[in-house]
């Protein structure tokens, strides 16, 4: 039997969250510049081929005189150029601020969710593995299916996604120990 081709889609802030619950006893030391994406993707991906990762977030705007927004933009970028070097697709969507000054993502699953169903449509993969627990991607999921494609939700028992798991072929919970090998021997 010939090997799926494999797309690994991750809401990158949804997956942050994720995986700072699950790694809880890592404070002080966890930190997604530490994480081995690529790796970790293989992994899911194992035994068939990985083609693609994309990683999807809102994109951080400078503002002058700001300092919060300069450092939350200089650790974005850290982020991107790890990234980048472990050969992930980086798409941004947008983060806008209310005016009770708390920022929100906008854009970030309505991109995913197009992108799933486009390259489903185009024949891109197989298979896709979503790490998001966004119940708005539950249509897409859906959507995705009827190309005939498969899908694989990936989550933690905390917070696990219902929705997504009702309609993916397939779930994944992650566990502690499985995720901890991702991460360099001095963060665990």
């Amino acid at each position: 039997m010939e090997n799926k081709k494999v797309f690994v889609f991750i809401d990158g802030s949804n997956f942050y969250f994720k995986l700072k619950e699950l790694n809880s006893r890592l404070d002080g030391g966890f930190s997604l510049l530490n994480f081995q994406f690529r790796k970790f993707a293989e992994w899911l991906a194992r035994p068939n081929d990985l083609i693609e990762i994309r990683y999807y977030i809102g994109a951080i705007k400078r503002k002058r005189n700001n300092h919060k927004s300069e450092e939350l933009y200089a650790n974005q970028q850290k982020l991107v150029g790890k990234l980048q070097q472990q050969n992930v697709n980086i798409v941004f969507g947008q983060i806008i601020q209310h005016p009770d000054k708390t920022y929100h993502e906008k854009g970030v699953d309505v991109r995913l969710a197009v992108e799933m169903i486009r390259f489903a449509r185009q024949d891109k993969y197989d298979q896709a593995y979503l790490l998001s627990s966004d119940t708005d991607l539950v249509p897409a999921v859906e959507e995705v299916k009827a190309f005939g494609k498969t899908v694989q939700y990936v989550g933690i028992p905390k917070g696990q996604s219902y929705g997504l798991s009702t309609v993916s072929d397939d779930v994944r919970l992650l566990r502690p120990e499985e995720i901890q090998q991702f991460f360099p021997e001095k963060f665990i």
